[in-house]
């Protein structure tokens, strides 16, 4: 089984999107978008300042636009259909609302509250059409309807051959204070930590997050470091192995947790934007997992080049 994974695109700054082709290539079974699809906040009429001045009606007309041009993208309509595949997505900041942006925070905010209800429901519509393969009229050609009971995409697993189970995970509907006091939220973990649990043993874990793990300049679970150690506890019961996006760039890495025990992390973030964003190099990256029943391999590209490659024994996993 391949597993491709990858994070960060607009079709509106960037409408090449050469990724797509190199990933369609290598025939992979599963697809993982590891959130910002589109860039919310940057290009056209809107930054971060403006776009918090939108109404909802006029912030739910500028997400649905920007969902429909990458829904609409030839190069990736024509991956998404390919009949062997499975899309997946979890969503960040700037296909959430803005930079950085904090769910429980925006949800204590009167002025800004409204927008996430717009939000969640042009994401979940987003993800219905991914499920159906983008077929003609699966994502809504007008703003579907959205309620403060409209649900958050929030967590899931989802079984896959080769007993790998993915978490797809929500980093920002319960995200506060710029993740340092909540990333996931406890309860999340817990439904995580369940699922793991009942899962057969020797299962691979694969733990979809739109934040790093470790230090980095940016967001990351070190910065909430209850929630870190949470993960590292995990790690010493269950496989895991991180991907995750955010970046733009791509990593390798390892942490040792207690017992001598591994948490994996894959990067792949920038399959069409800049080093930051609108400047800086081009980017064209993206991960592959080849999974049997001895090992994952891993494998990382990035601008047509393997960075980074690796693999984990199963059996031991190390």
């Amino acid at each position: 089984m391949k597993i491709a994974f990858t994070s960060c695109m607009s079709a509106q700054l960037f409408p090449g999107q050469p990724v797509w082709d190199e990933i369609a290539a290598a025939n992979p079974d599963v697809l993982v978008l590891l959130g910002d699809s589109v860039y919310l906040d940057v290009g056209g009429p809107y930054d971060m300042s403006s776009i918090k001045a939108l109404t909802e009606l006029e912030f739910a007309t500028h997400m649905h636009k920007r969902f429909f041009g990458q829904v609409a993208h030839t190069r990736f309509k024509a991956l998404v259909q390919k009949p062997q595949l499975a899309t997946y997505a979890i969503w960040d900041d700037h296909d959430f609302l803005w930079n950085n942006a904090c769910g429980a925070d925006v949800m204590a905010n009167p002025a800004l509250k409204p927008l996430i209800y717009p939000s969640r429901a042009i994401f979940n519509a987003w993800r219905a059409a991914l499920a159906q393969k983008l077929a003609a009229g699966s994502f809504p050609a007008v703003l579907p309807p959205w309620t403060p009971a409209t649900p958050e995409p929030g967590y899931s697993a989802v079984a896959l051959p080769q007993n790998v189970l993915l978490h797809l995970t929500d980093g920002r509907t319960w995200r506060e204070g710029r993740g340092k006091k909540a990333m996931l939220g406890m309860a999340q973990l817990d439904a995580m930590e369940a699922a793991m649990h009942a899962a057969p043993s020797g299962t691979v874990h694969l733990v979809a997050s739109g934040s790093v793990f470790d230090k980095h300049d940016g967001e990351n679970w070190l910065n909430c470091k209850p929630e870190y150690d949470r993960m590292q506890q995990l790690a010493v019961k269950y496989n895991i192995l991180m991907l995750s996006g955010d970046i733009h760039d791509n990593n390798l890495a390892s942490y040792v947790v207690q017992g001598g025990r591994k948490l994996f992390e894959a990067t792949a973030s920038g399959a069409a934007v800049r080093t930051a964003v609108v400047a800086g190099a081009l980017q064209r990256n993206y991960g592959m997992l080849t999974v049997d029943s001895d090992q994952v391999g891993i494998e990382i590209f990035k601008v047509g080049n393997s960075q980074y490659r690796g693999s984990i024994n199963r059996a031991t996993w190390a």
